[in-house]
């Protein structure tokens, strides 16, 4: 890929297909990817389907991996007004730092 990220590297497929759920334990959605520093080789966001049209993309490092699934610790009411990016399998320094602001307002 041309882009400073690439999706889903060999170390990262165990995420794709988990079932993501809220901090309230209510299903949202299945991780369909995860876009990958390329410079560190880490997961940098999933990409979660959430709902009929809309993904839902998510710092990995908010994320918590439990067993079979994965929680976002946050109620569905946050995450309805979570940034709507347009990854197309990299993210942009300038989605990436929406994100940022809106998932870790204090440190951004």
């Amino acid at each position: 890929m041309t882009g400073k990220e690439e999706i889903m590297t060999s170390s990262t497929q165990v995420f794709v297909g988990l079932e993501a759920y809220t901090r309230e334990g209510e299903k949202i959605g299945k991780v369909k990817d995860v876009i990958c520093d390329p410079e560190s080789g880490t997961e940098d966001c999933l990409v979660i389907k959430y709902g009929l049209f809309r993904d839902l993309v998510v710092p990995a490092d908010v994320v918590q991996m439990q067993g079979e699934r994965v929680t976002v610790p946050f109620a569905r009411s946050f995450l309805d007004i979570a940034p709507r990016v347009w990854t197309k399998g990299r993210l942009p320094g300038k989605e990436r730092d929406r994100l940022e602001h809106f998932y870790h307002p204090h440190s951004a």
